[in-house]
């Protein structure tokens, strides 16, 4: 039975192994249902700031609990809330006067942009970027991190961001529109966004403005007050003092959502005081446990001891980034507020491309950091991947100690294999029942961030493992594992997927245009494809044709089983961006390398008798028709034996009535004995050759993808193996991720791809080579594409870089 909670969620935990049940929590530590014990360093995203269930919180709901009181009295006076709002004004730097509780930390946020609205009568409310203020939609709309609020509809209005660190463009700003301005909302340190520290001297600055241009200043300490950095408000680093500031996280002891708006005297206002309330705001038994949660803090010297501890933490963090810089990118932090950005891992390979632009990186990081040390971080909510510490603040300097030697000692592991360290910390090569529950659920495509400095992309191409070699092309740190292993790999990836997998390198025409393109993967093999059906893989390649939309694309390209399993295209026609299945250039390719290769050996296409394997297919049957337009001796299409050849021969007919060519079609292979030159375009998945009768000297021009040539075939002196559907790029130093796909030689790539970027460079977008009966013009006008941009035909030896001298124009196919 599927989870109603979160069902999309609880499937990403599954995949990431972070779907753990905690059956009781002690200080910095969880332990799970089988009585596993982790030490905790997120402490709910600060939340916990005493540890789990901490004496004093526990006391104090006692007490209350003890004397039946009331916790919600509301509209009625409450005495906690009221001696903890007092509390919190007097610890409060500068003037902070007056306070109003609420539940959460973007509701404090609200309850600050009414207030400064309505004391200001201004409507406009500045922020920085980067920010982070919670997820209403109000609070979405003043975060400076766009991709939180996408696809939430439009956002209120009256919200401007200007550059976080940057006070000369907020001077810039307020010096054009003071009058307009209510106020800036700023955070003392950018936690959501990876822990970002402002430049020194940089909040001074801030103060300084804003009281010059009467703008009042917000300062939301929701994750850095109460002493997370090493004072009680982070703030008090730079002496400065705020017109409102926003409180929240462990202000609850980890046990109650508690929140707080604190505002001068000289910016409370009577109608926002008279007209906002909320329904759970001034819990007795919550205010209560406050009150016990600042005692503590102001009492038993937690600050002092978390700069201390702060101070080796991250010491201990910027050893750990010198040593491994190729994992790690930068640590950044203050306090117990600390981060690691991770290396963009993408040049490793497939599998970390991949979960790098879904937003998992970091997730399955965490969960292998989990698995392997017990040690609990998560991520921030950047658009990098960055991992958080922050454990409680009551946390001892052994057990500060371990957690930095636990995720050391993961962190050695990605530096040497991190792909097999995930995957096999993620239970996805055992068939544990953690990865099988993730794998037995149904995908989500995600859309990724989208990056303000990334060009939109052009075009999408979509691409899915052919073989298990293609796996280990594009997986290298796979190598080693067995057949059985790399099947539960795929399964593995594909419930992460389908999505992006990577982003292209710009490419550029022979003429100067220029095209930014997006790889897209569905990550199955053609056997889970069968398994799965026609329908079901149809509809995760039009996810994939609408995510390509979503981003931008104008074109998306079809690439290996894609099309088959899309009707050649047809099913996906109309969503958007134009459609090409590539087949085409594929088949125009083919049929020039075929053609390069008679040339070569001084044979006359007039003498030769050829033969098309696959002709039924759109490939294959443009191959024959290509093929029947320079006139050969015979033109033999082979069929299946098990489909019979009544399809084939009705296309021999039309071929024969439109180029006079004499064809023949035929099931038995055994005619291929006969033939100088084969094309081979089946969709069979496995070798179809091996056991058939070939002349010595045939040519063999293999278009399939997976091969219908064995590699022993291959190596056979006494013929000629070429693969059809390459194409040389005019960048020779061009490559598509580890293993350039299917482990081309730099430079060159699959025709389909090759199809949608010259569509994409030309601005043409048209549907390409869809459905059954693909016109010739479309091949024409592909190779007449290539040409133009300076795309050739690859090199005939498949181990050699692509010959300069391979040109399209030289083609003649009319």
């Amino acid at each position: 039975m599927e989870q109603s909670l979160n069902p999309t969620l609880g499937r990403l935990l599954a995949l990431c192994r972070m779907d753990r049940g905690w059956v009781r929590g002690q200080g910095v530590w969880l332990f799970d249902r089988d009585g596993r014990r982790f030490l905790d360093c997120y402490a709910q995203y600060g939340a916990v700031m005493l540890g789990h269930n901490a004496p004093c919180v526990k006391d104090a709901v006692r007490a209350a609990l003890d004397e039946d009181e009331p916790a919600m009295v509301q509209p009625f006076r409450a005495r906690h809330a009221e001696e903890l709002a007092n509390a919190l004004c007097g610890l409060a730097p500068g003037n902070l006067s007056r306070c109003v509780f609420a539940s959460t930390g973007a509701e404090a946020v609200e309850a600050a942009l009414k207030l400064v609205r309505a004391r200001t009568g201004r409507p406009l409310i500045l922020s920085a970027t980067g920010s982070f203020h919670g997820k209403t939609l109000a609070a979405l709309a003043l975060t400076g991190q766009p991709h939180h609020g996408e696809g939430f509809g439009p956002l209120p209005r009256g919200f401007e961001h200007v550059e976080f660190g940057d006070a000369d463009a907020l001077e810039k700003r307020l010096r054009a529109d003071a009058h307009k301005i209510a106020a800036f909302f700023l955070e003392p340190i950018q936690g959501e966004r990876g822990v970002h520290l402002p430049p020194p001297g940089y909040l001074r600055r801030v103060r300084e403005l804003c009281s010059r241009y009467g703008v009042a200043l917000v300062l939301d300490e929701i994750q850095t007050g109460l002493g997370r950095t090493g004072k009680l408000f982070a703030c008090e680093h730079d002496d400065v003092a705020p017109d409102v500031m926003v409180l929240g996280k462990g202000l609850g002891g980890g046990l109650f959502p508690l929140s707080a708006c604190l505002a001068s005297a000289e910016m409370w206002d009577e109608g926002f005081a008279l007209r906002h309330s909320s329904t759970f705001a001034n819990n007795n038994v919550a205010c209560r446990v406050g009150l016990a949660v600042l005692e503590h803090l102001i009492s038993g010297g937690v600050c002092a001891d978390v700069a201390r501890k702060g101070e080796r933490l991250n010491a201990r963090l910027a050893e750990l980034a010198g040593r491994h810089p190729r994992t790690i990118d930068a640590v950044r932090g203050r306090g117990l507020m600390s981060a690691i950005e991770f290396r963009p891992l993408a040049e490793r390979g497939a599998l970390l491309s991949l979960l790098a632009h879904q937003g998992l990186y970091a997730y399955a990081v965490a969960g292998t950091i989990a698995e392997l040390a017990s040690v609990l971080v998560l991520p921030t909510l950047g658009e990098t991947s960055v991992l958080r510490i922050a454990p409680a603040l009551t946390i001892g300097d052994r057990e500060l100690d371990a957690a930095i030697e636990g995720i050391e000692s993961v962190i050695e592991l990605l530096d040497r294999n991190p792909t097999q360290t995930i995957v096999r910390a993620l239970g996805a090569l055992d068939g544990s029942k953690v990865a099988c529950a993730a794998v037995a659920t149904k995908p989500h495509v995600i859309t990724p961030r989208v990056r303000s400095d990334t060009p939109r992309p052009d075009f999408a191409f979509i691409v899915h493992y052919t073989s298990i070699e293609d796996v280990l092309a594009t997986d290298p740190d796979l190598i080693g594992l067995s057949p059985h292993q790399l099947t539960r790999f795929c399964d593995f990836a594909y419930t992460a997927g389908p999505g992006v997998l990577m982003r292209t390198p710009a490419i550029r025409s022979a003429t100067g245009a220029t095209a930014h393109g997006l790889i897209l993967a569905l990550p199955l093999l053609p056997r889970e494809m069968a398994r799965q059906g026609r329908r079901r893989v149809s509809q995760q390649i039009a996810q994939l044709v609408d995510l390509g939309a979503r981003l931008g694309a104008r074109v998306v390209g079809l690439g290996g089983y894609t099309t088959p399993y899309s009707r050649r295209g047809c099913e996906v026609v109309g969503r958007g961006p134009a459609i090409t299945t590539g087949n085409p250039l594929t088949a125009g390719m083919a049929c020039l390398a075929t053609r390069r290769l008679l040339d070569r050996e001084g044979r006359a296409i007039e003498d030769t008798r050829v033969a098309v394997i696959g002709a039924a297919g759109s490939v294959g049957g443009l191959c024959a028709r290509l093929m029947a337009r320079e006139h050969p001796r015979s033109l033999l299409l082979i069929g299946n034996p098990a489909r019979g050849v009544e399809h084939l021969a009705r296309l021999g007919g039309e071929v024969e009535r439109e180029f006079g060519a004499r064809v023949e079609a035929a099931a038995d292979f055994g005619q291929l004995a006969n033939c100088d030159v084969v094309i081979t375009a089946t969709a069979a998945g496995c070798p179809v050759l091996d056991r058939v009768p070939l002349a010595t000297g045939t040519i063999i021009c293999d278009v399939a993808r997976p091969p219908d040539t064995s590699a022993q075939l291959r190596a056979r002196h006494d013929l000629r193996v070429i693969e059809g559907g390459r194409v040389a790029l005019p960048d020779t130093t061009m490559r598509f991720g580890v293993g350039n796909l299917q482990n081309l030689p730099d430079g060159v790539t699959l025709a389909c791809l090759a199809e949608t970027i010259l569509l994409a460079l030309e601005g043409d977008f048209r549907n390409s080579g869809i459905g059954d009966d693909v016109p010739l013009s479309d091949v024409d006008r592909a190779l007449a594409l290539a040409a133009r941009h300076g795309f050739k035909l690859a090199s005939l030896n498949t181990h050699s870089k692509p010959a300069a001298d391979e040109s399209v124009a030289t083609l003649s196919m009319a």
